[in-house]
């Protein structure tokens, strides 16, 4: 799961990676541009594949989440989509 997707679409940049938190996977989306945030949704047994829940930021996100892999997982993802995005030029 060590696949991170990078898209740029009318001058908005998507940042993605799915990570898999005891046996479930969650796909988890970062968004700069026009709009800014964090849309995090689970791919295991979700058959309608909705949009997830989003929020403003990782520590919103951060917060919501109670399990602490969950956490751990987040703050990770956090540090390296930044540093993607500081590499990346819209």
């Amino acid at each position: 799961m060590n696949d991170i997707r990078i898209n740029e679409i009318n001058n908005t940049l998507y940042i993605a990676k799915n990570i898999e938190v005891r046996g479930n996977v969650y796909s988890v989306c970062l968004v700069q541009g026009e709009s800014n945030y964090v849309s995090i949704r689970k791919e295991t047994n979700n058959p309608f594949k909705g949009l997830g829940t989003s929020f403003k930021n990782f520590d919103e996100a951060i917060k919501h989440y109670k399990i602490p892999e969950m956490k751990f997982y987040l703050s990770l993802l956090e540090n390296e989509f930044k540093q993607i995005s500081k590499h990346t030029k819209l």
